[in-house]
């Protein structure tokens, strides 16, 4: 396989495209639909879901806060000029003539797939993301899948509640000192798996084109040439990609065949890195040992899917970022990169900085 594994933002070498729908806009101060916070005059920043005590707090006195509260998912963008977003919305063209207002847009996380750069460009928006806000907590959520599936977790305390006995003989799960990890990507989130799987004993082995070779000395990884290389002879894979067009169903079942029997999977990065339907056909074979994703495709799954149930998976409905402290993270960042625009300077993570000054000339 030769499918790249890296940012599409330019000039970036080690930025992770990953990771996370990462909103936290649960807790709701004041009810109403798009109501505003603000006084005249002030900005108005529009959020895709309901904006909580966290993102007010943030914007209290600097901005004019509106928020979807209804069926229409758009619900008073043509107000905003500035947007802070998940990623259950692709924001392309379709969106922007909604928007004849709209300055800067940030993802609330790291991955920035359901933003059209080449349209938000067209239209003179800037466009950014939150690349420090997920890291932490989202590799501490892939280290933790990682020990859950092998460790057999979940095997073993569902055999436990069905009292079926013979528990250490059955157990026969991995020990990770001096096993080998293999990182489909090591930017902010793989290369902080990569510190910590290290200190366990693993030895690290990486795909990923956009590094350069002090990263990969830094993080004390071998540098594979593609990703069958990568996962050959690895024993635990864990995916940090970014998705895209050369990117989807990435782990498919000729990449899954490369791997050695018995393999254990984890992704946290993107749902549509993985092949489900090969992922199953390799578990169902055994090929597979476990499997851990805090992503699907779609999300969340079904009750019935197929993944569900199965005591050789592990699956969290993509949550990885959403502690508090990545939670406040990624907000302070998004809020900062909205408001850098909208007081006219350009916003230090700009993905499209072409685009500047755009609209806000």
């Amino acid at each position: 396989m030769t499918a790249h594994v890296g940012p599409a933002r330019p000039g970036s070498a080690e930025a992770e495209r990953s990771q996370r729908n990462t909103d936290g806009m649960t807790e709701s101060t004041r009810s109403g639909s798009g109501a505003a916070d603000g006084s005249g005059g002030l900005p108005v920043v529009w959020f895709d879901r309901p904006a909580g005590r966290l993102q007010r707090e943030l914007l209290e006195g600097r901005a004019e806060i509106l928020d979807v509260r209804g069926e229409d998912p758009l619900e008073g963008i043509d107000r905003a000029e500035g947007a802070i977003v998940g990623a259950a919305i692709r924001y392309d063209r379709a969106v922007y003539e909604l928007a004849p207002n709209l300055r800067v847009i940030a993802r609330a996380g790291i991955g920035f797939d359901n933003i059209d750069l080449d349209d938000a460009t067209a239209y003179g928006i800037a466009a950014c993301n939150t690349p420090d806000g997920p890291t932490v907590s989202t590799a501490e959520h892939a280290v933790a899948l990682i020990f859950a599936i092998t460790k057999g977790l979940k095997e073993s305390a569902r055999r436990l509640e069905a009292g079926e006995g013979d528990y250490w003989a059955r157990h026969g799960h991995l020990e990770l000192d001096g096993s080998t990890l293999a990182l489909v990507g090591l930017g902010r989130i793989g290369g902080s798996v990569a510190r910590a799987m290290s200190a366990v004993g693993m030895d690290i082995v990486a795909y990923d084109p956009y590094a350069d070779d002090e990263r990969f000395a830094e993080l004390g990884a071998r540098r594979a040439a593609t990703p069958s290389d990568a996962v050959a002879g690895a024993h635990v894979v864990s995916v940090h990609a970014p998705l895209s067009d050369a990117t989807h169903h990435l782990v498919n079942a000729e990449l899954l065949a490369a791997m050695r029997d018995g393999v254990y999977l984890v992704n946290t990065s993107r749902g549509g890195l993985v092949d489900q339907d090969a992922l199953l056909a390799a578990l169902d074979a055994g090929k597979v040992r476990g499997a851990a994703l805090d992503v699907t495709e779609p999300e969340p799954l079904p009750a019935d899917h197929p993944l569900l149930g199965r005591p050789d998976v592990v699956v969290t409905p993509h949550v990885a970022s959403a502690t508090v402290a990545g939670r406040t993270r990624i907000f302070t960042h998004a809020v900062a990169e909205v408001m850098t625009a909208l007081n006219g300077s350009q916003p230090p993570n700009m993905l499209n900085p072409q685009a500047w000054p755009g609209r806000n000339a």
